[in-house]
């Protein structure tokens, strides 16, 4: 290491003063933890060195008081030279004889000088500490390293305590029996050069890594580990087919080296040798079934080969630990695939096993509602050996849902039944993993009464006796103290926060809790505190925002503007981003209104700006996000950052909302506004789940607080729709019921939730009630007579539908005679035959009937959806001409409103990807229709949609399939939607496809799809939908 890099890293001037060396390498040391970043550890270490050496101090020491010479002539130093001798030799370092004939000599066993002894070899070991696993288990038997971390870290430096606990926790990586070469010869010096070449390869510095590896060749020693990393280099310069062949040969001559195994499987899994590699993946597995990488990798290959059962074993392994966002969504395929077997199979046998299997893949998924669904149905039905199981998946469940109350009573019961299971158990491990489940309840329990706290201030204690009753003395301890601390801040009781604070500092090098601090520093309008936990946070912790945006609002609050504008300089610099230093920043030249005028002038900008882009008019965004950030910049506080979300969200920049929601919670969690924005940003993406939990706090912390206001009965309404999007049909109905009994007759008129309402019910095998829903929110009796007929022909009752079409003409005549027009009211009667037609396999009717009702609007911009179902009926029926007719009218209108600066998709986006393939049907290449289809990716539901899939884009995506000749696929598609989501357009290709106009197919998977039909899920409704008596 060249001396300028020595010194870069200590972060001084190159100087030959001891003092200073030893000052730079203290400082570095309290911000470079080897538990967290050894590479970067050692690093330090060896700049230290050499810089000591350049120094002419080789030996120079971090601690006051200097490290013991072969000079010195106590009983303790002839002791620890008799260590130094075992050491210098890699047979006797490697000896646990040896050492065990240290600790029994006299010195060490005497009374007086035992603890001189340690404290001389601890001095030692700060130099000499390349150990093997045995001599470390060793050392801390014998000198009790673990248990006396916390007072050796008042003697030695706390990073040189954490190094030790680590390896004699952790043992070694390194397997000294594999050394190569003679016994006195630098082991230790080649060491370092085996960890600088594997830190420049991973910093991809091949020519210094080269270096490193020629010098360990230089000193004569051989090791496996430095032949990993030559191999590494061999890979790096493009030599692939070498370095496969040197660790083929490693691997033949260490067939019990795991190191060895895994680089070896890793270059094999990333140079198309993933067969060979998956076999050494799962050795690896077998010897060691937590191995982090060998279940990685396996997870993906068992899920490539199809076998998710597998996949899913390794998968949870990860879980345990921790998976990135790639892993993640592995996992969720391969829930999906077995949720799909498991589904399939559980609704055969019912078994509550594969039940609770079934509600462990929807927790993991996130799919909490259906989680809930599944598992409480086996409340009466789990067997006794699986009940503290069901428990438990039912009160994280509850938890991840945030149904506090429920999950804190269900919680109390699996605590009840392992209590009993110990009792009646005597297998020591499993008693060990039930007190950790025990541990597990009070955690979650702490967790909903922290919730509760936030409305309701007493509740807080309730949190802190249970992280008492979860409390271990343990490093399991650490985010239980981490929250408790957060907790006592909440409570205001700073004291107790700092002390937390301090053990988790001291005994754990936790710095997050300087975190805890600074709120608490904040909290108490304690300027210094702010800066001082501030910057200890920066000092572990660079990117981190808070820290940054307490510091400024002192140093703007207090007027140091040279201190702000370098602090923002620093975040800038660490690629900090937070709308809160961008206000401050902008404080530094600007003022804003004042602070009376501002109600006045968002009730200004709500009228001006907002209401006009939430009537399609996105000019309005681009002319109103400046305003509403001046406003924010001004006074940067929750209440803006919400509105600002609104505003964001209204334009439909879901992104852009959804982190200034974030940011607003950030300061206050219990901000039931934003809560609210975040459940529509999820809704909007069609994660319900997510959306259902949000609106469930917003709901929360709107209840508990006791604000409850005019906004009440819309969250209500939201709830039941989103219920809907879940499929929960049951808990929909009673919060439609909720809406209608909260808001009397003004919620039986409100059309849009009572047409939602009414299918709702029909779901639930209540069409009769669900008619006489809409016929009260549609006084018109030819709309009402509209709507009812969807219903029917929605949900399967062509009996009723009949009998309404029937009496549709004379109702109609009955009202002409009183107006004198009934054009409007033919037209829409012969539209609805039209549906009813399709439903019915009749696509002469449908088209016929389609067109009475359209022939004169082809140019009006109101019958676009219409249009587009006329044009469905064409290309299923194949009406060619008519259908390209009206393509190009459909076409046209689009245009037309493009043209007008006013976007009508705006909240429905999904719409026109549809409207934009019907009118391309004809006319667009498969390969552009193709590329309109993917848009689908990135963009979001529409508004007020209650398909949990966009049914409409299903329809089109499988007619796309048919038209490429993509039938056998088309239709084993439909066959799945339509088990799920039996939309209307799906409805229609499916009866097409089984009309009597089908007479033969080529093809037998298609022949048997004709007489197949979907297995009903729900006994009314599905036999209704599908034709069974």
């Amino acid at each position: 290491m060249e001396p300028i890099e020595v010194f870069q890293i200590l972060g001084i001037e190159q100087t030959k003063d001891e003092r200073a060396l030893k000052n730079a390498y203290r400082d570095k040391l309290t911000v470079t933890n080897p538990e967290d970043d050894p590479e970067g550890f050692k690093r330090l270490r060896m700049a230290y060195e050499e810089a000591c050496r350049y120094a002419g101090t080789p030996d120079a020491e971090e601690n006051e008081e200097a490290e013991p010479t072969l000079e010195d002539d106590t009983p303790a130093g002839q002791w620890v030279r008799g260590v130094r001798k075992v050491y210098e030799n890699i047979t006797d370092r490697c000896d646990v004889e040896k050492w065990k004939a240290l600790f029994e000599a006299d010195d060490f066993l005497s009374l007086e000088e035992e603890e001189n002894c340690t404290t001389y070899l601890l001095r030692f070991l700060m130099e000499h500490y390349k150990l093997p696993t045995a001599i470390w288990k060793l050392l801390d038997e014998k000198i009790h390293i673990v248990q006396n971390a916390g007072a050796f870290r008042e003697r030695f430096p706390a990073q040189f305590v954490i190094y030790m606990v680590h390896k004699c926790e952790s043992g070694e990586e390194v397997d000294f029996s594999e050394f190569r070469g003679a016994e006195d010869a630098d082991y230790d010096q080649f060491l370092q050069y085996y960890d600088r070449a594997y830190q420049a390869l991973q910093e991809r510095k091949l020519q210094e890594a080269e270096q490193m590896i020629g010098c360990g060749d230089a000193l004569g020693i051989t090791h496996p580990v430095m032949e990993i990393c030559r191999a590494s280099l061999y890979e790096e310069k493009g030599q692939t087919a070498e370095a496969i062949t040197l660790l083929k040969k490693l691997s033949a001559r260490y067939p019990e080296d795991d190191l060895i195994a895994y680089n070896t499987a890793e270059i094999l899994w990333r140079n198309e040798g993933r067969v060979e590699a998956s076999a050494i993946y799962e050795s690896l597995r077998e010897k060691l079934p937590k191995h982090y990488m060998a279940n990685l990798r396996l997870t993906d290959w068992y899920y490539e080969q199809g076998n998710y059962k597998e996949a899913k074993k390794c998968a949870e392994e990860i879980l345990s630990v921790g998976g990135d966002n790639t892993f993640l969504e592995t996992l969720q395929k391969i829930n999906t695939e077995l949720e799909r077997e498991m589904k399939r199979e559980y609704a055969q046998n019912h078994d509550p096993g594969l039940g609770l299997d079934l509600g462990w893949c929807y927790l993991q998924d996130g799919r909490t509602d259906l989680g809930i669904r599944t598992v409480r149905e086996l409340e009466a039905k789990v067997p006794a050996d699986r009940r503290e199981e069901y428990l438990g998946l039912m009160t994280k469940l509850l938890a991840e849902a945030a149904e506090y109350e429920k999950a804190i009573s269900t919680a109390a019961q699996w605590e009840e039944s392992l209590e009993k299971k110990i009792l009646r158990d005597t297998d020591a491990e499993e008693e060990e993993k039930d007190r950790d489940r025990i541990r597990q309840s009070h955690m979650i329990r702490m967790q909903c009464y922290r919730a509760y706290g936030y409305v309701q201030p007493e509740k807080f204690a309730e949190a802190i006796a249970e992280a008492e009753k979860a409390e271990t003395g343990t490093p399991k301890d650490i985010g239980m103290l981490i929250e408790k601390a957060q907790i006592y801040v909440e409570m205001e009781e700073y004291e107790r926060c700092a002390e937390i604070s301090q053990i988790l500092i001291g005994d754990y090098q936790v710095y997050t809790a300087y975190a805890n601090e600074l709120e608490a520093a904040k909290r108490q309008w304690n300027a210094a505190g702010v800066i001082q936990n501030g910057r200890a946070c920066l000092n572990y912790f660079p990117t981190y925002v808070k820290a940054y945006e307490m510091m400024a609002k002192v140093y703007m609050d207090l007027t140091h503007p040279e201190e702000l504008k370098e602090l923002l300089q620093q975040a800038k610099d660490n690629n900090v981003k937070s709308v809160i230093l961008d206000a401050y920043e902008w404080q530094l030249t600007n003022t804003g209104l004042p602070q009376e005028q501002m109600n006045d002038a968002i009730d200004k900008f709500r009228k001006k700006y907002l209401s006009k882009l939430e009537a399609g008019k996105t000019i309005f965004y681009r002319r109103g996000l400046p305003i509403i950030t001046e406003y924010l910049y001004a006074y940067p506080c929750e209440f803006l950052l919400v509105e600002r979300g609104d505003f964001h969200n209204a334009a439909g920049c879901l992104e852009a909302a959804k982190a200034d929601y974030e940011k607003a919670l950030s300061t206050n969690p219990a901000n039931p506004f934003a809560w609210k924005g975040l459940a529509r940003i999820h809704r909007c993406r069609g994660k319900y789940d997510e959306a259902m939990i949000c609106l469930r706090k917003c709901v929360f912390f709107y209840e508990k607080s006791g604000t409850q206001n005019h906004a009440w009965p819309e969250l209500i309404a939201e709830q039941a729709e989103i219920y809907f999007l879940l499929g929960n049909t049951e808990m929909a109905e009673q919060f439609y019921r909720r809406y209608r009994e909260m808001t009397g007759s003004a919620g039986d008129r409100d059309r849009n939730r009572m047409r939602d309402f009414a299918r709702c019910l029909a779901c639930n095998d209540k069409t009769t009630e669900g008619l006489k829903v809409l016929e009260k929110a549609f006084v018109n009796v030819l709309d009402a007579a509209g709507e009812k007929l969807d219903l029917c022909v929605w949900c399967g009752e062509k009996t009723i539908a009949g009998n309404i079409l029937t009496s549709w003409p004379e109702k109609i005549e009955l009202l002409g005679k009183n107006t004198g027009n009934t054009q409007e009211y033919f037209e829409d009667y012969f539209f609805h035959l039209g549906w009813y037609g399709l439903i019915c396999g009749s696509g002469k009717v449908a088209i016929e009937n389609m067109d009475k009702a359209l022939i004169f609007h082809k140019e009006d911009l109101s019958k676009k959806d219409d249009i587009a179902d006329l044009i469905l009926a064409c290309i299923l029926y194949g009406d060619k001409k008519k259908g390209a007719d009206y393509a190009q009218a459909l076409k046209a209108c689009m245009e037309r409103e493009d043209k007008s600066g006013k976007d009508v998709y705006l909240k429905y986006p999904k719409l026109r990807i549809v409207h934009e393939y019907l009118a391309g049907y004809y006319t667009a290449t498969d390969e552009e229709q193709d590329t309109l289809l993917q848009l689908d990716k990135d963009c979001s539901f529409c508004h007020g949609c209650v398909h949990p899939v966009c049914e409409e884009l299903e329809m089109v995506r499988i007619l796309q399939m048919l038209k490429k000749g993509r039938e056998k696929e088309a239709l084993e598609r439909l066959k799945e939607q339509m088990q799920e989501h039996p939309g209307m357009g799906l409805q229609a290709i499916w009866h097409r496809y089984h009309s009597e106009q089908v007479t033969k197919d080529t093809d037998p998977a298609v022949a048997a799809f004709h007489k197949e039909k979907p297995q009903p899920e729900k006994r009314g409704f599905w036999q209704r939908l599908f034709g069974k008596k």
